[in-house]
């Protein structure tokens, strides 16, 4: 997917649901989150439901995300989320490759898929090749995690796909962050809540 701006040559963009510019219960230390729209695997009582239609939020350019990650001050990395993040890797790789080659921050993924699968998958390779940590495996809430910890259920594997970060560094990360926005919007997020409700 691709958009011209006026005047401009088209560029590529993400199906994104919300932007979050600091979290602390998305992965070790402060952390930019992006939710991507869409998600085709409707697993039970799925986090957020808001983001299965492929078809909702808001298209955004790849630039865009990146101008907006350059712009925040003192964070350790970026995670993703959804949604199901693989249903764009293509573009997400570009976006991810982009910011490993302009910034140092970390990346953390979240997937329902398992990494196997998404290694499958077109730009699967590329997208691993530019993530540092992994979670993989659908959410079940039969498995979950009651307590906060990571991950969210126990069929689920954190993946450590370079050495920037250990197990260790994933112990006592809050379980669950409520943000009220400056127009009323309230955000919660983290292994005990339920995804982002606000849209961009």
């Amino acid at each position: 997917m691709s958009v011209v701006p006026p005047g401009g040559t088209p560029g590529p963009v993400l199906r994104v649901h919300d932007f979050l510019a600091e979290s602390y219960a998305n992965g070790p230390g402060k952390r930019a989150v992006i939710w991507m729209q869409g998600c085709p695997l409707a697993c039970p009582r799925c986090w957020n439901p808001g983001l299965q239609d492929p078809g909702g939020g808001r298209a955004v350019g790849i630039e865009s995300l990146v101008g907006r990650l350059l712009a925040l001050p003192d964070i350790e990395g970026l995670t993703i989320s959804g949604g199901e993040p693989t249903e764009q890797a293509a573009p997400l790789a570009l976006l991810l490759e982009t910011v490993r080659r302009q910034t140092d921050l970390s990346v953390l993924l979240f997937s329902g898929r398992t990494k196997a699968r998404i290694k499958a998958m077109a730009g699967g390779s590329r997208l691993l090749a530019a993530t540092d940590v992994l979670v993989d495996g659908p959410y079940d809430h039969r498995l979950a995690n009651a307590d906060g910890a990571w991950p969210a259920s126990a069929n689920q594997n954190i993946l450590f796909l370079t050495d920037r970060y250990t197990i260790f560094d994933f112990a006592d990360l809050p379980g669950l962050e409520i943000f009220i926005r400056p127009d009323g919007t309230i955000v919660t997020t983290g292994i005990l809540g339920v995804g982002s409700i606000a849209c961009l």
